[in-house]
């Protein structure tokens, strides 16, 4: 059923109870006073849980959240309304009482019912208002893929070592009840939150039906109190590793901050799966076990669950219970009764216990007709064929142990499969003489406890049945000692349930144990249950659960991870990623500078195979070595050999090997031996010590130096490795007690070293040396990511602040990896290392920026400028003109271009460089600006008043052009700009811009490389370091969250195509988007294009495994690119260009026709508006440039008289009839139009070419003649002179030309109805008819302007291009159209008329 409950169950009850009110959601964050990420995730509201400021709160309240609420329900058959009670029995409901009177309990689960849609609202008010429960409503399929299929067939079965070999025993994996799993959840946890304060509230989860909640409570608040406590068994790393969603839970639950086991065999199995599959180690401190889980503290909580007292008391003192006591010792009047009670399941073992009863009463003949189990079967919890096995064969075993050792008035075993009452069972309990709990595995198990309460009774019990105050109680109990309460219960007597002959001699040793030993059993186990009941468990758990919680709001909190990998990084305020630009800034501003590296897991990952640093390495450290201002030191554990081999190329590098017992300052030097502790026996102590452990533990080495010896266990198993490490550190501690060695553990190694030795001595040596040189230093950078790296980062604290230093450095101590350290930085990996030395190695070495060195090359000679400017070219004087600019440049452009002579006579040539000088000259000519204007005012001058012939017009042109660029570069200097001049540089920066951060992928575990835009709006971040792609709303904001769309949380590599999810790249470097919204990859290292839509990822081209990048065109499987490419999308043509940057080459890639269909369907408005707005504008233009010329030229101004052509023998009169678009200069009598008259005929124009272009006549110019037409007009413009080509100079044909070459695409292939679509889609008109005719031409060619067309031979009269002209005198309006022959409208030249109503010539 889908639920329909309230947003905010709490608004329900508002003013009702007397319990905490949440806010409703606010729609932007509040102020944190701490420093935190507010989180927005999974669409929840901007609530943010990581803020101090708190709504109204009456009280400290406690929200349980279990799969099943502490109810019954039962609908009332009269009223058809649901009626609830509290559950007593339930121990949710029972830990209460170990809460203050002052803590509010709110529960969140599911009701035992299902409840109809139409009920749920009202049914949750209810459930809120009388009993503080929140229902989950799952539907009904949801509920049960959720309890019935993951939780009881395949975590229940799996926690209680029930592994599927095969079909009949157990199911396996199924991904689709996985998926309910976390669905329900994620409802449950919706719930929570509903509800929630997270400032002040503790959020209790109980139960493996629950493991994955906390990930989604964390997720939606980083500082969430959060508790899990697991009520059933956790199995073994062997076993729990072979579920497949293993990882996932294992988070889930990390993501708490306690978790609770009932013993600590459990908590060990959790301890063990999470180093073996996480890598995480724990401690104990001060008597609680922590986990340290990226910076936040998981604490584990070892105590069994104990029952209420106050229950079963109340319970004793009933009358109904006495009086069933009383009807069962009457039944059972001279035997003993062995009491279980068991649920319905296959691991409580009823049938092995069977076999033990059958096993003792054929072992020990007197007892028949003596002792009597009473077996209680309570329902099963679960369904299935295993359950009903399991009650056949318990039916079977009990029928046949009756039929051969009972008799007509006696049965050995009895069995009550009905539903049993809580008096009546306390009834049983208390006349038992033995209970047996004989299963093969249960989480914890509370039957022996409440025995135990029973048989002690109560004072009005003992009263009611006569028994005195003084009488002894006794108790025996038979426990498997596979169940929880085993460990707390030393008194009992603890068997193997797979042993039958051993559970029967124990069941004989406690019928026939005598009552002394057995009061003290009892009395040793009653102060045990009576002082650790369900009110100390909850009270201690609760503490516990505070105790963790306190430094949330302490540390920085960020998320990282998607999905259920989601976990919080949480560290000190003062414990920041080390930004490469911050660095490579006080880099910059610093002059004395030390730099110490540790060298595995810092230069080199620590899992890599190959341990010698590569050749981009070697490169940085060579050149931060060649910096005078540098000190650089690598520090590593490593011998002196390794390294000096290893960084033999960079000659300043100083070397520390051996955590410092050899230094050596630079290449040259020679290495010094620390005289700290120079004996070294204790090594043939330590040796044969390690080689015993070696020999011990499969998968250890030793590691001989010079100086140390190393154990090493990383590739041992977790377990025993560490527990072995821990046995050698005591045993050399005990045997190194009076030598000069330090015996100290690492990662994975045991190391013993001399003493006094240590990477700390060598930053401070370092250090002191460079003061007493007299270069203290202000720069010091350190960065490692051992623990013997904290020496260093400790010691050069210490170091900067003795009054040795004459100031403070600027100190960079840096860890690799987020996790606790003395170091204020940290970078996440080896890779970010690489990256900031890059950054500094770029720093001290920038790419030199400088002017290409000019070669001056004699060419020619000038005695100076006289003579006539009529014999001067252009090239002649363009060179004077440099070489002036030259001659008033300060020396120092001349030293730039190295010329050495600085006369008008010298034989420079700076044809090719003139440009470049006068540009370089310009920025430092300063104060001579005034006298190089001068000179080309000198110079234009002389151009000007030369004759005015083709060469004196092209100087003028030059120096009006070279004048108006001196101009605009002098108007430049006045704009609004703030000049930063540094060196020789020099930047510009206008004002009025603000650079703000818009989204920070650092928080995030994002590193973004490039963006694209989607259709929809949202944009696409590619995180190419961790080769992902996010998705992210428009709205970019410090706090968006995106969403994964192809990639790992974890950043995995590969080459896997398939589901977006799955699906693995490896860094790439590009991407494109089409105008569906399909995501085209350039996968570099993979040298493939990889496409990603609806049906996922595909690879398109290249990408096939075992080739080398080369250049290789064709199908996709045969292409190849090489490693460094790109990818644009090119909508007109719809393919992908491929920048091919290897192989120095643009390539393209044909899409589908589907792909790029959208683009045409928009086109048709958009371009029909573009082209409408460029014809007016244009027009106006026109208008425009009309009038300012009219204003600007004289009435009297003399008109020149411009040359003209010959004339042509062929040429032939022609009368214009249509006048070009911007009048003559001749036409100066017509009257000057108004604007609006020249919007009115553009108006009028523009309907006649629609009415034109749509084959209809307006219905004003039907009736008019197009004499009538013409004889409106009041005068004409001049005609434009033409003349024929003769017929032997024509063109050639058409059939002749060779047309021009068309690309053809994909899509152009597709049917007839489709191409015709796309054609009307993007042109809204490209012709008016399909039908051409064979032609011949005549060209004509006009004088001025010059104007070409092509007239037919024949008869028919067909404008192809050109300006309209009148033919044979008549007053016909050639209009430039297809010619339609069957049209009527044609007259007998086959030329349409275009006729006009206006009073303007020829529509103008």
């Amino acid at each position: 059923m889908a639920s329909r409950s309230c947003t905010n169950l709490l608004e329900l009850a508002y003013g009702v109870l007397d319990i905490p009110c949440t806010p409703s959601p606010r729609t932007i964050p509040r102020v944190m006073t701490v420093p935190g990420i507010i989180s927005d995730v999974d669409n929840y509201s901007n609530d943010d849980g990581d803020s101090d400021a708190t709504s109204p709160v009456c009280r400290e309240r406690k929200i349980v959240v279990a799969n099943m609420l502490p109810l019954n329900a039962k609908k009332d058959p009269e009223t058809k309304k649901w009626c609830f009670s509290l559950d007593e029995d339930s121990i949710l409901l029972q830990l209460k009482d170990g809460f203050s009177s002052e803590t509010g309990v709110v529960y969140v689960g599911s009701l035992k019912a299902e409840i109809d849609a139409s009920e749920q609202d009202e049914v949750a008010q209810k459930l809120l208002e009388e009993f503080n429960c929140v229902p989950t409503f799952l539907p009904s399929d949801l509920h049960k893929k959720f309890y019935l299929g993951f939780c009881k067939r395949q975590l229940w079965p799996l926690f209680h070592y029930m592994l599927p070999m095969c079909p009949d025993h157990g199911d396996r994996f199924d991904r689709s009840l996985w998926q309910a799993y976390v669905s329900a959840n994620k409802i449950y946890a919706d719930k929570v939150m509903e509800v929630i304060n997270p400032e002040d509230d503790y959020v209790w989860v109980h139960d493996y039906h629950l493991m994955v909640l906390p990930t989604f409570l964390r997720k939606r608040y980083y500082r969430v109190k959060l508790g899990f406590f697991l009520h059933s068994p956790f199995p073994s790393s062997e076993i729990y590793r072979t579920l497949t969603v293993r990882d996932e839970i294992l988070r889930g639950l990390l993501n708490c901050d306690l978790i609770g086991f009932h013993t600590f065999d459990y908590a060990r199995h959790f301890l063990s799966c999470c180093s073996r599959m996480l890598g995480l180690d724990y401690e104990s401190k001060r008597g609680h076990i922590g986990l340290d889980y990226y910076g936040r503290t998981v604490y584990i909580k070892i105590l069994p669950v104990g029952v209420h007292m106050g229950r079963l008391e109340s319970a004793l003192n009933l009358p109904s219970t006495t009086a069933k006591i009383k009807e069962i010792q009457e039944q059972f009047k001279g035997k003993k009764v062995i009491l279980g009670i068991d649920d319905m399941d296959i691991f409580k073992g009823i049938s092995l216990k069977l076999l033990a009863v059958e096993q003792l009463l054929q072992q020990n003949p007197e007892l028949q007709g003596k002792i009597v189990l009473v077996q209680i079967v309570n329902p099963a919890r679960g369904f299935g064929k295993d359950v009903q096995e399991a009650k056949n064969e318990t039916y079977l075993t009990a029928k046949r142990i009756n039929e051969v050792y009972g008799s007509s008035n006696y049965e050995p075993v009895i069995l009550i499969d009905r539903p049993v009452s809580h008096h009546e069972k306390s009834a049983y309990y208390a006349v038992a003489e033995c209970c047996i709990v004989n299963a093969v595995r249960d989480g914890m198990n509370l039957v022996p406890y409440k025995y135990i309460v029973c048989r002690q009774g109560t004072p009005h019990m003992n009263e009611t049945l006569g028994i005195t105050e003084d009488s002894p109680r006794t108790s025996m109990l038979v426990v498997s000692e596979f169940i929880g309460c085993s460990p707390s219960l030393s008194g009992a007597i603890r068997v193997n349930p797979w042993d039958i002959d051993a559970v029967a001699d124990a069941l004989n040793l406690a019928i026939t144990m005598s009552n002394s030993e057995k009061q003290l059993r009892h009395e040793k186990h009653y102060r045990y249950v009576s002082s650790h009941d369900v009110a100390y468990w909850a009270r201690s758990f609760s503490q516990d659960l505070d105790r963790a919680c306190r430094d949330h709001y302490s540390k920085r909190c960020w998320g990282i991870g998607l999905g259920l990998r989601f976990r919080v990084v949480s560290l000190s305020p003062n414990f920041r990623k080390l930004s490469v630009d911050h660095i490579v800034s006080a880099y910059k501003r610093t002059t004395r500078r030390a730099i110490f590296l540790d060298y595995d897991g810092t230069v080199i990952p620590q899992t890599s195979i190959i341990k010698s640093p590569s050749p981009e390495v070697l490169s940085m450290m060579d050149s931060l070595c060649k910096d005078p201002k540098n000190t650089v030191f690598i520090v590593s554990g490593r011998s002196r050999t390794s390294l000096g081999d290893w960084f033999a190329s960079c000659e300043n590098l100083g070397i520390a090997a051996e955590h410092g017992y050899f230094l050596r300052w630079n290449s040259t030097s020679d290495w010094e031996t620390s005289l700290v502790s120079a004996d070294l026996d204790w090594k043939e102590i330590v040796e044969p010590v390690m080689r015993l452990y070696t020999e011990a533990t499969d998968g250890s080495n030793i590691e001989s130096k010079e100086s140390a010896l190393v154990w090493h266990h990383q590739d041992a198993d977790p377990d025993f490795g560490s527990c072995q490490a821990k046995e050698l550190l005591d045993h050399l501690e005990n045997v190194l007690a009076n030598e000069p060695a330090l015996v100290k553990r690492g990662q994975h190694i045991v190391e013993v070293k001399p003493q006094g030795v240590s990477k700390g001595l060598v930053a401070e040596k370092v250090l002191l040396k460079m003061v007493n040189d007299g270069t203290p230093p202000d720069f010091v950078m350190c960065i490692g990511d051992d623990r013997s790296d904290e020496d260093m980062f400790e010691s050069i604290l210490s170091t900067v602040a003795s009054p040795a230093l004459p100031s403070r450095p600027e100190i960079f101590a840096c860890t690799v990896g987020r996790k606790p350290s003395k170091a204020k930085y940290y970078l996440d990996d080896a890779v970010d290392v690489l990256k900031l030395l890059q950054g500094l190695a770029t720093a001290s070495n920038p790419k030199p920026r400088h002017l290409p060195h000019v070669q001056p090359r004699q060419e020619s000679k000038f005695s100076g400028i006289g003579g006539s400017m009529e014999r001067l070219t252009i090239i002649d004087l363009y060179m004077v003109t440099s070489i002036c600019i030259y001659r008033f440049l300060p020396v120092k452009c001349n030293q730039i271009f190295k010329c050495p002579d600085r006369t008008l006579g010298g034989t420079i040539n700076l044809y090719r460089y003139n440009v470049l000088v006068t540009g370089s000259c310009f920025v430092v000519m300063g104060r001579r600006v005034l006298l190089l204007g001068i000179v080309l005012l000198v110079l234009i001058g002389v151009a000007s008043s030369a004759p005015t012939t083709v060469t004196s017009k092209i100087l003028n042109g030059y120096f009006s052009n070279l004048a108006s660029v001196f101009m605009k570069w002098l108007w430049s200097l006045k704009a609004t700009t703030k000049t930063a001049v540094s060196g020789r540089p020099m930047v510009k920066f206008e004002s009025g811009f603000t650079v703000e951060t818009v989204f920070d992928g650092s928080k995030l575990g994002i590193e973004p490389h490039t963006v694209e835009v989607l259709p929809s709006g949202e944009l696409l971040i590619l995180d190419s370091a961790n080769s992902n792609i996010y998705r992210i709303s428009s709205s970019l904001s410090l706090y968006s969250r995106p969403k994964l769309v192809a990639g790992s949380p974890e950043g995995n590599v590969g080459h896997i195509d398939g589901k977006p999810r799955e699906a693995r790249m490896h860094h790439p470097k590009g991407l494109t988007v089409d105008d569906r919204g399909n995501i085209y990859i350039a996968d570099t290292i993979n040298m493939a294009i990889r496409k990603i839509s609806d049906a996922g990822i595909t690879t398109i081209a290249g990408g096939k495994l075992g080739r080398g990048g080369s250049h290789v065109d064709g199908p996709s499987e045969d292409a190849k690119f090489s490693n460094d490419f790109d990818v644009v999308y090119i909508g007109s043509s719809c393919s992908l260009l491929v920048i091919d940057r290897g192989n120095q080459a643009i390539r393209e890639i044909q899409l589908h026709f589907d792909d790029c269909a959208y683009q045409y369907g928009s086109g048709f408005p958009l371009g029909i508006a573009m082209l409408l707005g460029a014809a007016f504008f244009g027009y106006m233009l026109a208008l425009l440039q009309r009038r300012v010329g009219t204003i600007v030229s004289s009435q009297n101004d003399e008109v020149p008289t411009k040359p003209r052509m010959p004339s042509s023998p062929y040429q032939k009169p022609l009368k214009s009839v249509m006048p070009p678009l911007i009048p003559t200069e001749d036409e100066q009598e017509k009257q000057e139009e108004g604007f609006l008259g020249s919007l009115g005929k553009l108006l009028v124009n523009a309907w006649a070419c629609v009415l034109e272009i749509l084959g209809k006549k307006h219905s004003n110019y039907q009736n008019q003649s197009p004499l009538q037409q013409q004889h409106r007009h009041s005068n004409t413009w001049p005609v434009q002179d033409s003349y024929v080509i003769a017929d032997e100079d024509e063109p050639p044909t058409i059939e002749t030309r060779t047309p021009t070459p068309r690309k053809t695409y994909a899509f152009m292939a597709k049917d007839a109805e489709t191409i015709q679509q796309l054609r009307q889609s993007r042109v809204f008109y490209n012709g008016w008819g399909d039908h051409q005719q064979q032609q011949h031409y005549h060209r004509h060619q006009s004088s001025t302007p010059q104007t070409f067309y092509e007239q037919s031979c024949d008869q028919t009269t067909e404008i192809v291009f050109g300006a309209v002209q009148e033919q044979d005198g008549k007053g016909e309006a050639v209009v430039i159209k297809p010619i339609d022959y069957g049209d009527p409208m044609l007259g007998h030249r086959s030329v349409s008329y275009r006729f006009n109503s206006m009073g303007y010539p020829h529509g103008y």
